[in-house]
């Protein structure tokens, strides 16, 4: 038996992280030629699994977005490339996400309706 409620919260926290990572990819994309800029992260997939393992819920993963420090100090770390390849990665994960969803409220909508 599939546990929606919690289903549910999961792929609505994937969702806030999808969102998230689009837009920090979108703000290094915008930052690429700033002298010294480090790239922004988002932490989501590492927290989920901690969280799992504890066996606390779901919804209190904690979406982080951090620095990424490497390289030179002086020096910008934004691959144009790595970003574009995350924006495809994330996509398709928002589309696989929203098309679960929808398929878990056309199921209620067909048990409440009969249509």
């Amino acid at each position: 038996m599939i546990d929606f409620d919690r289903d549910t919260a999961l792929t609505q926290k994937l969702l806030a992280a999808l969102d998230a990572r689009a837009k920090a990819s979108l703000h290094n994309i915008a930052n690429q030629n700033l002298p010294g800029f480090k790239r922004h992260e988002v932490r989501f997939e590492e927290q989920l699994q901690q969280q799992m393992e504890k066996g606390a819920p779901v919804g209190d993963v904690k979406i982080e977005v951090t620095r990424d420090d490497s390289g030179s100090p002086g020096m910008n770390n934004v691959s144009l490339v790595e970003e574009a390849a995350l924006l495809d990665k994330t996509k398709l994960l928002h589309e696989f996400a929203t098309r679960r969803m929808g398929s878990y409220f056309g199921t209620l909508n067909k048990a409440i309706f009969g249509r």
